[in-house]
């Protein structure tokens, strides 16, 4: 039986290789290829979901995931700032500053498995890291999960916690250095894209965005899609973070105060 406070020569030999390998991640595809190779040698899943906080306290999502079933609306629901999934887990987190294990139960009282069941995330095991004021930092969010929901998992998230979030902050900074570093014209993306990018930012969904604006939700998703490719990026996330890192939009929006956490 193994110590909960204590690696095996085994489990040394893999932490050692996912770090060796971190220093190598400065992309998105090298962020993905490492918690989709070696990260998976201490904590098999499919779906990561992770975030840092920028200077303002607000939380930059995203998402790394292998899994066909996890769209893009499971995610915006899991994000949103008001009833979303991370939100909840963030907030219990600032609570009891452990890991946050939630197992695919059967006989759940609590409601957690069908709700797990219907964003396509089966379990989470969920842990953050919060600033010296207090304020969340940073969090990491693994779901499918293939392993026991123990003090073993719980271990493995404590330690490589600070690595996930070190390694996403520097593909962050790296992307926003070649987004400033380009020569794209200030007046990239209209002013009703941006509109439509803001709400994004504060986690609304596509059917809320054309409610407040008064559109269709084709004429939401148009401009949606005309901001990614001007953007040059695939996702919605993405789009308002090279917004944000380019002075489209500004960092506020859904960001986790300690203070209203348990307000909610």
């Amino acid at each position: 039986m193994h110590n909960t406070n204590e690696l095996s020569d085994e489990e040394c030999g893999h932490l050692a290789r996912i770090l060796l390998a971190s220093r190598r991640v400065t992309l998105r595809h090298h962020f993905f290829s490492w918690v989709h190779g070696p990260v998976q040698s201490l904590i098999p899943h499919e779906i990561l979901l992770c975030g840092v906080a920028d200077e303002s306290g607000y939380l930059l999502h995203e998402r790394f995931t292998a899994c066909r079933y996890f769209k893009d609306d499971h995610f915006h629901r899991v994000i949103h700032p008001g009833n979303g999934l991370i939100n909840q887990m963030a907030q219990e987190w600032q609570v009891m500053r452990v890991p946050r294990l939630i197992p695919a139960l059967q006989n759940d009282a609590g409601g957690w498995h069908a709700r797990l069941t219907d964003l396509e995330l089966k379990n989470i095991a969920f842990h953050g890291m919060s600033w010296i004021n207090g304020q969340i930092k940073g969090y990491a969010s693994f779901s499918r999960v293939r392993m026991p929901f123990d003090g073993r998992l719980a271990l493995y998230l404590d330690i490589l916690l600070p690595h996930l979030i070190v390694t996403l902050t520097r593909v962050l900074a790296n992307e926003a250095r070649t987004s400033v570093d380009s020569k794209r014209p200030a007046g990239l993306i209209t002013v009703r894209e941006v509109e439509v990018l803001t709400w994004v930012r504060d986690g609304k969904t596509n059917d809320e965005i054309a409610a407040i604006l008064g559109l269709s939700m084709l004429t939401v998703k148009n401009h949606l899609r005309h901001a990614m490719k001007k953007l040059v990026v695939r996702t919605r996330g993405q789009a308002v973070a090279k917004s944000i890192a380019l002075g489209f939009l500004r960092a506020q929006g859904s960001r986790i105060e300690p203070e209203k956490m348990l307000e909610q």
